[in-house]
């Protein structure tokens, strides 16, 4: 479990009968959200993604966390008390001995703008460099979603490449962004004192 400064906790999944896959699934279901994070098509989703989705938190996730609200945080304004906020993970490359994960994080919208991302955007890719000895780090984004592509960047990934209109979405065909960033471009910023 991660105590953040922002009044954030990161902690592990917890299978039945906690709250946390369906809260999960209420992403998938969420009309501002789910086109943000899924290539799916925008239909009701229920059991099978929630199967699914397990079986990827077990096989496939170098560390995947659920995000939360700390209740009574000290030094934070805004007390939610214990709520869902989202979920970030590292899903680990086909070959581990690459040290290469994807990035993911997915935030509600009642917590979107607070500064949530950015916090735990910088708190993983430190991890995943630090911690967990990764050489590189990539993600998805779609086109569209520029709030993401701006925390990105913000946190070091650069834009390696697009697959021209992958997704079909809101009525018209969209770019997939791929990004990422290497191990000696985050100690170089860090070396620099770039923190955020």
């Amino acid at each position: 479990m991660f105590d953040l400064n922002c009044g954030i906790r990161l902690r592990a999944f917890q299978g039945p009968p906690t709250a946390d896959i369906d809260n999960i699934l209420s992403m998938y279901n969420n009309t501002q959200v789910a086109p943000l994070i899924t290539e799916l098509l925008m239909v009701p989703r229920g059991q099978k993604l929630k199967d699914s989705f397990k079986e990827s938190i077990e096989n496939e996730a170098e560390m995947f966390c659920i995000i939360e609200t700390i209740p009574n945080a000290p030094g934070v304004s805004e007390n939610y008390g214990l709520q869902f906020v989202g979920m970030t993970a590292l899903w680990h490359n086909r070959e581990r001995g690459q040290r290469h994960c994807s990035f993911s994080i997915v935030l509600m919208p009642q917590f979107w703008n607070k500064g949530y991302g950015t916090e735990i955007t910088k708190f993983m890719v430190d991890h995943a460099f630090f911690q967990l000895n990764m050489h590189r780090l990539s993600l998805e984004v779609y086109e569209g979603n520029d709030r993401a592509v701006a925390l990105y960047e913000k946190q070091g990934f650069v834009v390696e490449g697009r697959q021209r209109k992958a997704l079909w979405r809101n009525g018209k065909w969209r770019d997939v962004i791929l990004m990422g960033i290497l191990f000696e471009e985050w100690e170089e910023r860090r070396s620099r004192g770039v923190t955020t």
